[in-house]
């Protein structure tokens, strides 16, 4: 036994850092353990997606929810401001060559943390009111139950033909510069996990 504890010390003297890695182990397996186990990752669902023709133009109605948002909740105190990205494309199937896109549109509105009125603050693009609540999920419900989307002219269908339409939504960053996503390519700045989703139908 002391032979061991000797060898131990000696081993702890020539290397210096390997205390310093034991110290380090012993805190990730205390952090690890202290995790509480019923943490549920935020994330973003469709609700009642909708296409119809309103005064001659394809118009794609869609509400979204954001369940467990305590994740979103915490990064927006920390500072980061947010920015919700729906795309919606409408393509005509094909059987034999790859589905033609007939149309596409984006809608967006920016999400953050007002810590002056210690509110959370929804921007819609295109328009001068700007939303705001103390409560984020319940801001979140008013602003997001309802989201149109206008894709073109109704006339651009044709009968009898079979059309899908595949909708995109994720929150992203809006913090981070456009030349760094483009070099880190490969890295996802969601700060969930994006969802897509689709509707095949037959005119």
């Amino acid at each position: 036994m002391k032979a061991e504890t000797s060898i131990t010390k000696r081993a702890e003297q020539n290397h210096p850092c390997f205390s310093v890695v034991r110290i380090l182990l012993l805190w990730l397996c205390f952090f690890v353990i202290s995790l509480p186990a019923t943490v549920q990752a935020s994330t973003l669902h469709l609700k009642n997606m909708v296409l119809d023709n309103q005064a001659g133009s394809i118009m794609a109605r869609f509400g979204i929810e954001l369940t467990a948002d305590t994740q979103v909740e915490d990064a927006l105190h920390d500072g980061m401001k947010l920015k919700l990205v729906c795309k919606a494309l409408l393509y005509e199937h094909k059987d034999i060559w790859l589905d033609s896109e007939v149309a596409g549109k984006t809608y967006t509105n920016k999400l953050y943390f007002d810590s002056l009125s210690n509110q959370f603050v929804l921007e819609k693009p295109g328009s001068k009111k700007i939303y705001r609540n103390k409560s984020l999920s319940i801001l979140l419900r008013e602003e997001w139950q309802n989201i149109v989307l206008d894709l073109g002219p109704w006339s651009t269908l044709q009968r009898k033909e079979r059309y899908k339409l595949q909708l995109k939504v994720r929150l992203d960053r809006t913090e981070v510069p456009a030349w760094l996503k483009n070099t880190l390519f490969f890295w996802s700045w969601d700060i969930i996990p994006a969802a897509t989703y689709q509707l095949d139908f037959t005119y």
